[in-house]
């Protein structure tokens, strides 16, 4: 059983990893959506708290300002990276997602 934060900026395919470990039958969770953030844009600290002390095994995705106070509760933090024109035209594609 392991816990999971793949992190990185917008565009670089954090939703799309996260889509298929979920297809993959792994248990995922994508704070973009969802009330895992609070109106000033950090995780909640009750909501992550209880869902990383709960959960033994979980993907987590997102990018926050606080995401390092959570760090001692996953097993490993996955970073993922794209070249900056990559991102860019991603981020001018993108129709599903705010960000």
């Amino acid at each position: 059983m392991v816990r999971v934060l793949i992190t990185g900026m917008s565009g670089v395919g954090k939703s799309s990893v996260l889509h298929e470990l979920g297809k993959r039958g792994y248990p995922v969770i994508d704070t973009d959506y969802g009330d895992w953030t609070t109106e000033a844009g950090l995780w909640d600290d009750v909501l992550m708290g209880a869902l990383l002390g709960e959960s033994n095994e979980v993907v987590v995705s997102g990018t926050v300002e606080n995401q390092g106070e959570c760090y001692d509760r996953v097993d490993h933090v996955v970073l993922l990276s794209a070249p900056i024109s990559v991102l860019l035209d991603r981020g001018r594609r993108r129709t599903t997602n705010p960000y």
